[in-house]
């Protein structure tokens, strides 16, 4: 040992403490770099862009720190000063969310640039933390190499140590952390698994009491399952920033598929038929406020519903936001999806875009799923969440509604997604309808908003009563919804075929006293795939 702070440290002890303290860092920076994830996905959605930002800050930010540990290593040789690293890199971390929340507000006031918007938030908030982590190995290198011969055999063992930590990082926060902790739980927890780490190493002179440092990780893997052949004519295949979308004629039907999941259908014969039975529930806010003329439908695919949209109400105007820019020219060329006056369609993550919207509509239509996991397709968290569902609500008119298509039924596959997701637009929403579709395992949710603020003297909006206004009695029964769908048909207001059916497919909620768990930005595990 070198005449430093370290000689009191016995050999032993020594190497666990050096140990510990380059597996932690390691796993620290995975952690953290999830962590951050999730958090500006809140602002800036599930898009490439938010990853990229978050890797470039980090390896930004870690270079940086190579340079400065070097130099803290050759200028001080000292635990402490590895320690205090540790330490500040504790608060650092725990400062994140704070910093990217006012970040993000005030990025959602500039207008240019916008597609620099998470690379501005990233290094905002996270490249000081990366920075200081980044410190670590150089430090560690130089503690831990104590004859010049055997340098090499040093460094490969400290990098190795790492990188080890790294990949438990990985697995912890996948598995665990974001799962059954929480965003901010983890992040606090991070937080001080690094600032007593650091404080404790601030402490070598005196007696240290032995560390012990789970060395080994399970070495978890997915088995890949085979996908049968396509049974039908293959039209277009490509990999997007997104997807892997696939368009392919089967019988007498165009199937999209995103990473084999089948997303949309349409007949051949009739490009304006041949969807999922589901797609008709985006119809029943219609029924319950005839009035609407302006819709927002979140994911696009084939283009089923704003196809609908257009044809069923020729005064109604609406808009598609779709984070693909491939599956929207899919969309136009494959899937009869028209440029027309009354349809706007923006490639922008729906978050984001209902943040920045200014013009309150009548419906949005939520029937946006990512693809590619080990269960096929699964809900974007930030879509599914309390602190998103009242972005929504700001967004809508009283008596608009807002849809959300979920794959999965309750008492059946996913039913804690569906019992949550239930609970959660309960926690927002005045009234919410709960639809089951009979030929797909879909459960359509019809979320009512109600503002009693904007309601005149007798209880009305505008003065105008169904079905010139919205309909203000909620919940309506499965009869009452069919008398309704009636009327409408026999003023020539609702044309779309089977709604009268539609209407009185309610879910098992309806008649169950669920208790589920209200989804957070800090907490919302609907995109593991569960079963």
């Amino acid at each position: 040992m070198r005449a430093t702070d370290t000689s009191k440290v016995s050999t032993w002890n020594f190497k666990l403490l050096l140990g510990a303290c380059v597996f932690v860092s390691g796993a620290s920076v995975m952690v953290l770099q999830f962590l951050i994830v999730r958090i500006l996905e809140r602002d800036f959605g599930g898009a490439l862009q938010v990853w990229a930002a978050v890797i470039s800050v980090c390896l930004a930010g870690i270079s940086l720190g190579y340079y400065l540990g070097g130099y803290l290593a050759d200028r001080y040789y000292s635990f402490r000063v590895l320690g205090l690293m540790l330490l500040l890199g504790g608060l650092a971390a725990a400062s994140v969310e704070t910093l990217a929340g006012w970040i993000g507000a005030r990025l959602f006031e500039i207008d240019f640039a916008i597609a620099w918007h998470p690379y501005a938030a990233a290094l905002f908030s996270s490249f000081v933390p990366n920075l200081l982590l980044g410190t670590i190995l150089p430090q560690a290198i130089k503690l831990g190499t104590s004859e010049l011969a055997r340098v090499g055999k040093s460094v490969g063992r400290i990098a190795a140590l790492s990188e080890l930590g790294s990949i438990f990082g990985v697995i912890l926060t996948a598995q665990v952390l974001i799962v059954y902790v929480g965003v901010r739980e983890s992040l606090y927890a991070l937080a001080a698994v690094l600032a007593l780490a650091g404080l404790g190493l601030l402490a070598t002179g005196k007696r240290l009491l032995p560390v012990t440092v789970l060395a080994g990780c399970l070495l978890l893997s997915v088995p890949q399952l085979a996908v049968g052949q396509s049974r039908g004519n293959i039209v277009f295949e490509e990999y997007s920033a997104y997807h892997h979308i696939i368009v392919e004629d089967i019988g007498a039907h165009r199937i999209l598929r995103f990473n084999q999941d089948i997303q949309s259908t349409m007949s051949l014969a009739n490009p304006s038929t041949g969807g999922f039975e589901y797609t008709d529930f985006f119809h029943v806010p219609l029924v319950l406020n005839p009035s609407i003329d302006r819709s927002l439908f979140i994911g696009l695919g084939g283009g089923t519903g704003p196809k609908d949209f257009l044809a069923y109400y020729p005064e109604m105007q609406v808009d598609v936001v779709e984070i693909d820019p491939m599956v929207i020219d899919v969309a136009r060329r494959y899937f009869t999806v028209p440029e027309h006056e009354r349809l706007r369609i923006a490639q922008q993550d729906g978050r984001n875009w209902l943040r920045r919207n200014r013009t309150p509509y009548g419906t949005v239509v939520i029937d946006a799923y990512a693809s590619g996991g080990p269960y096929g397709a699964y809900l974007p968290y930030h879509l599914a969440t309390k602190e998103f569902f009242e972005i929504v609500s700001a967004n809508l008119r009283t008596g608009g509604s807002v849809v959300f298509n979920a794959i999965g039924s309750y008492g059946g596959m996913n039913a804690d997604v569906i019992r949550d997701v239930y609970t959660t637009l309960n926690a927002v929403f005045h009234a919410v309808y709960v639809f089951q579709a009979q030929t797909s395992i879909n459960t359509v949710f019809v979320a009512v908003k109600i503002d009693p603020d904007d309601l005149d003297d007798d209880g009305l909006l505008d003065g105008k009563h169904w079905p010139e206004g919205p309909w203000l009695n909620h919940l309506a029964s499965g009869v009452r919804l069919q008398e309704m769908v009636a009327e409408l048909a026999g003023k020539g207001i609702m044309n779309k075929p089977r709604m009268g059916t539609r209407v009185t497919q309610f879910s098992r909620v309806h008649s169950r006293n669920i208790a589920g768990t209200v989804l957070t930005d800090n907490r919302a595990p609907v995109d593991r795939g569960r079963r």
